[in-house]
């Protein structure tokens, strides 16, 4: 990273918000890879997370369907 001399404070606001956009993205993609590796016996978290809503959808259509 080189260093310039930054002088104004909105050249240093730029900066700070630029290395913010980097922190995010590389965040962002080790968050994405976390729920997408495989972890759980060849199962992703994601693939856990998709069949629990599925459930919960399906006992919901379930319960609406039940007359009272």
């Amino acid at each position: 990273m080189s260093h310039r001399n930054i002088t104004t404070a909105s050249g240093l606001r730029r900066h700070l918000r630029g290395q913010a956009y980097v922190e995010y993205i590389v965040a962002a993609v080790f968050l994405i890879a976390a729920l997408f590796a495989p972890v759980f016996n060849g199962e992703s978290a994601m693939s856990w997370l998709i069949a629990a809503f599925q459930a919960n959808q399906e006992s919901y259509v379930w319960a609406m369907s039940v007359p009272d």
